[in-house]
């Protein structure tokens, strides 16, 4: 069956298909350019539809790879133990530690002229030392030893949420004496226990003839992390 048209200039019922009406004599191709334009129209919102949909996609992976970067570039960063270790200065060639519990031995430090003195020599043929800074009716606990590559390594000696103030080193750890939390001891980053983020908190120091110097300063701003 044909399709019924209508002429849009007399609105004679036209059921054959032609260019031209048979009473008028119209061109009947407008109507066509009408349907043609509606449909244009549908397929102009679906294109617009799926461009905003397909931006929407773009902003969303794009921010989610900022994100991304941003979480890797702060992962990938030196951390401060890492730096102030970088720094400190090789004393001698290496150092080996038994794999066997190898415990700190007491010095004496003393003060001058803004600076915390610890006798390097002392240090080399004990390996690790440690004692009290006595200021203003404070202790702070400071330890002092030698790394395997042979460099001085200088630190707030206390393990802050178990509340430790000794360690011990075995093979090429470091370890705290209460909580048993280790740190690897050249770079004192964590290996395992509860505290790993809290090694004991590094200090600059710097060798000057026969002195480990450490700025009094330094001892005297420092503050618990936990």
């Amino acid at each position: 069956m044909s399709k019924i048209n209508f002429c849009p200039h007399c609105g004679i019922k036209i059921q054959e298909e032609g260019n031209f009406c048979p009473e008028c004599g119209s061109k009947l191709y407008e109507q066509s350019h009408k349907t043609n334009r509606v449909t244009n129209n549908k397929k102009e919102r679906v294109l617009k539809n799926t461009s905003a949909k397909n931006k929407n996609i773009y902003w969303w992976a794009a921010g989610t790879a900022v994100i991304l970067f941003v979480i890797i570039y702060y992962l990938s960063q030196p951390t401060k133990e890492y730096k102030i270790i970088k720094e400190q200065q090789q004393v001698v060639s290496s150092v080996s530690y038994p794999l066997s519990r190898y415990d700190a031995s007491y010095s004496i430090a003393f003060s001058k002229g803004g600076k915390i003195i610890l006798p390097l020599d002392e240090v080399k043929e004990k390996k690790m030392v440690k004692f009290d800074y006595f200021i203003q009716n404070t202790s702070i606990p400071i330890l002092a030893y030698l790394s395997e590559e042979g460099k001085i390594i200088t630190a707030i000696s206390m393990c802050e949420p178990c509340d430790s103030k000794d360690f011990h080193i075995r093979g090429s750890n470091l370890i705290c004496n209460s909580c048993g939390t280790t740190w690897n001891l050249n770079n004192l980053e964590a290996i395992s226990g509860a505290c790993g983020k809290y090694p004991p908190d590094p200090i600059p120091s710097k060798v000057v003839g026969n002195e480990i110097q450490i700025d009094e300063s330094l001892v005297l701003n420092w503050k618990r992390r936990v």
